[in-house]
């Protein structure tokens, strides 16, 4: 069984680690947001709604939590706003990415 951090704990983040628990494929998932709140959140949404699946956690972290970690899922992204073109939209998601990337290099 893998262990697997989720940047990003927005729909897809929560999804991902909502599916992968349920499916038994992880051991540990660690969920890591900007807003530490939001990931706290979603981390025990998924653990109150998944008690009888496997014997597996699932919990909020920072990227300190990625140490020995086998897989990174980055989720995370802005979302399109209405009059945003694509490549607007990607140079927003490239800074994300810039500041996200080096922080997992670093601790996973």
């Amino acid at each position: 069984m893998l262990n697997i951090g989720i940047i990003g704990a927005g729909g897809g983040g929560r999804t991902a680690g909502f599916a992968l628990i349920m499916r038994g494929v992880a051991r540990k998932v660690v969920l890591i947001d900007q807003n530490a709140k939001r990931a706290e959140a979603e981390a025990e949404d998924i653990a109150h709604a998944t008690p009888f699946a496997y014997a597996n956690k699932i919990k909020a972290g920072t990227y300190k939590d990625l140490e020995n970690t086998d897989v990174v899922i980055i989720t995370a992204g802005a979302n399109q706003k209405p009059g945003e073109t694509r490549n607007d939209l990607l140079a927003t998601n490239v800074k994300i990415f810039e500041s996200i990337i080096p922080q997992i290099a670093q601790a996973a």
